[in-house]
């Protein structure tokens, strides 16, 4: 509105209040995005930064099969379909070690199969790849963002039920006054002759 123009009289304060809701409701979308980025790239450097470190104590070896696959428990693989097979390997170098490891499914005995050990020669989960860390990044950082988007989605639209409901509060009492010498009818009022 330019200084000194008068304010348009069509436009209510319910309308100004809706533009106002709707106004923030996009700038809350932006917050939402900046702050899903934020997240994950928060959440991109901590696993790379312990992806890092569990490298340098990760070391991927060759075992060999002492059986043949079998069908994992779903204990040992947490539910998930997996064989397993009984190995052996040597680290740190003079160090013989056994125990049961992921393997393909019917893999015979004798075949070798690469594992990842620690330090100290036990197995350890090789580290997530590459992929599978931006994967989680961007999985978390779109849940941050479609949170915080979706609740001031809520907040606008429970604010904007608000407004609607008392704009039309308003509009049917204005309307209550108005229709009588609109329609050319005589007001109806309560009083002396009301039984």
């Amino acid at each position: 509105m330019l200084h000194g123009t008068p304010p348009n009289p069509l436009r209510r304060k319910s309308d100004r209040t809706r533009t106002r809701w709707l106004v923030a409701f996009v700038l809350s979308a932006l917050v939402a995005a900046f702050c899903g980025v934020a997240v994950g790239l928060a959440v991109w450097n901590v696993d790379n930064r312990t992806a890092r470190e569990e490298a340098e104590h990760a070391h991927r070896i060759t075992a060999t099969t002492l059986g043949a696959a079998e069908h994992a428990p779903d204990s040992w693989s947490g539910g998930a379909a997996a064989s397993v097979a009984q190995a052996a390997w040597q680290y740190p170098s003079a160090t013989r070690r056994t125990g049961l490891v992921t393997v393909q499914p019917k893999t015979p005995a004798g075949s070798p199969v690469v594992i990842w050990v620690d330090d100290s020669g036990r197995t350890v989960q090789g580290h997530p790849s590459a992929g599978e860390r931006a994967f989680a990044a961007m999985t978390v950082g779109a849940t941050a963002a479609a949170l915080i988007a979706l609740t001031a989605a809520g907040v606008v639209h429970l604010r904007l039920r608000t407004v609607h409901a008392r704009s039309l509060s308003m509009w049917g009492r204005d309307w209550q006054r108005v229709e009588p010498g609109w329609s050319g009818r005589l007001p109806t009022q309560s009083g002396v002759d009301d039984d």
